[in-house]
């Protein structure tokens, strides 16, 4: 995974202006003719950098850079030189940033990198930070390299510091894309899928949220590749509509049998104030004669917005989150009602009551000592999704934990899909989701070995990804042959 380090200078210097930013970042590259490669991306912020007169009598910023690779009590790769940010006329810091980047070939093993920073044209002391990273590609198996954010790229056929893969690539070098920044764009190899899988597969790119690891499917691409010892992925996706928060870009390999086979995954942050609650507004919505009017409890009124929870996009979870916080009656009926006009502006009020019926059933169904139905993975999947067209259910084989499989017909555009529910025993009735093959949706290659931890040494291998057969298991054959 790509890393972020923001460096801050406070600097003093004869000028007056303020703090050095920088911001460095990374990637690993594999080449399989030859060794790994570490690639270093600095971003020095331009307006402040501090600007002396150089040998030219023009106005330059000149910061040192210092690099130090060790591995273990040996340092492997010193180097130590000054990055210059661009010429001119005067003193007066400009608004250009200036960009270092370098490789390094690296074995594989575990590397400390310190990096070390000073404004030349200043007297304040230089900044160390140090990183640990881990260079791990193996031979005999599929693997993703670092994620390399972009700002831009152009084809090329010359190559220069910025060239891969017949591209300049312009590293975006921090992780924070503001409201103006429309799209993210991004580059990664995918190695030995022609020596490991040798055939066509499938890659798949999405934004992911950091706080639950769910896909977001408005933002997931599907591409089909054939095999090569080094394939390129070099995509952007549009952000405009991303509202505001953490999220992992994710890249995903995947072969013939949509079974994953490499996995990758990098943080970003996004801002974006103008993407906001935009259908029926909360704040102009009237309230006058309708069947939120008589809500007057705002205990159950609390309730009911949780509720909505399993059904709901992400912006309207986040604006349902700020305004249960403000615990205002007024706002929760209007964010309430509004919802509701969304979902069926012919009949909020039967959407809603047809809603609460199912609801209540998971409530009753699903609840466990310490969540409502509705909290669980469970009541979240069938409200959801609505009720499975089967359920397998197991709970009485000795070899296994308790599990259900759920199996729908037709999801969406998606057809065939199936929900992998088991029990850890920690509380009666709370069943998991481990695994499901429907987009968006949490998958873990190895989840029919966790279901059997009890009588297999879960941990000892963990490239193994499938259960030994047990005598009078029938995990497989009840998810490839659901009833």
């Amino acid at each position: 995974m790509k890393k972020l380090l923001f460096l801050v200078l406070v600097l003093c210097s004869q000028f007056g202006y303020g703090a050095l930013n920088a911001y460095f970042s990374y990637a690993l590259f594999d080449q399989p003719s030859g060794n790994p490669y570490l690639e270093t991306y600095l971003n020095v912020t331009g307006p402040t950098a501090v600007l002396a007169r150089n040998s030219n009598g023009l106005y330059q910023g000149k910061i040192e850079i210092q690099w130090i690779y060790r591995k273990g009590d040996s340092i492997v790769y010193f180097d130590k030189y000054n990055l210059l940010g661009p010429e001119q006329t005067d003193s007066n810091p400009t608004g250009k940033d200036f960009i270092d980047q370098q490789r390094v070939p690296l074995d594989q093993g575990e590397y400390e990198i310190e990096l070390k920073i000073q404004d030349k044209n200043s007297n304040e002391p230089s900044f160390t930070a140090i990183q640990k990273i881990v260079v791990d590609f193996p031979t005999d198996k599929v693997s993703i390299s670092g994620i390399e954010m972009l700002e831009s790229y152009s084809a090329s056929n010359k190559a220069g510091k910025f060239t891969k893969s017949g591209y300049d690539l312009v590293p975006m070098v921090t992780s924070f894309y503001p409201e103006d920044i429309k799209s993210i764009k991004f580059y990664a190899e995918i190695y030995r899928t022609k020596s490991v899988l040798n055939q066509d597969y499938l890659i798949r790119y999405s934004i992911t949220n950091s706080s639950n690891s769910k896909m977001l499917s408005e933002f997931a691409s599907i591409k089909k590749q054939s095999p090569e010892e080094v394939n390129v992925l070099l995509a952007e996706m549009s952000i405009e509509n991303l509202y505001t928060g953490n999220y992992y870009l994710t890249i995903e390999v995947l072969n013939q049998q949509n079974k994953l086979v490499a996995f990758k995954q990098t943080f970003f942050q996004r801002s974006n104030n103008a993407n906001k609650q935009t259908a029926e507004d909360p704040e102009t919505v009237s309230l006058e004669n309708t069947f939120v009017a008589e809500i007057n409890d705002a205990t159950v009124l609390k309730n009911y917005i949780s509720y909505l929870y399993p059904i709901s996009a992400q912006v309207e979870g986040q604006y349902a989150e700020n305004i249960l916080s403000l615990n205002n009656l007024d706002q929760m009926k209007r964010y309430f009602y509004s919802f509701w006009v969304k979902k069926n502006p012919e009949g909020p009020e039967a959407a809603w009551i047809a809603y609460k019926a199912e609801v209540d059933k998971v409530n009753s169904v699903y609840r466990s000592h310490n969540k409502n139905g509705y909290e669980t993975d469970r009541g979240r999947v069938y409200l959801q999704y609505g009720p499975p067209n089967s359920i397998t259910a197991e709970d009485m084989n000795p070899n296994a934990r308790p599990y259900e499989i759920w199996h729908y017909y037709q999801l969406g555009n998606q057809s065939n899909r199936k929900f992998v529910f088991y029990s850890l025993g920690n509380s009666a009735n709370d069943y998991q989701l481990i695994h499901s093959d429907a987009l968006g949706e949490l998958q873990d290659a190895a989840w029919e070995l966790k279901l059997h931890d009890r009588t297999q040494q879960f941990g000892t291998d963990m490239d193994q990804e499938n259960s030994i057969d047990s005598y009078g298991s029938k995990t497989k054959d009840n998810f490839r042959n659901p009833k």
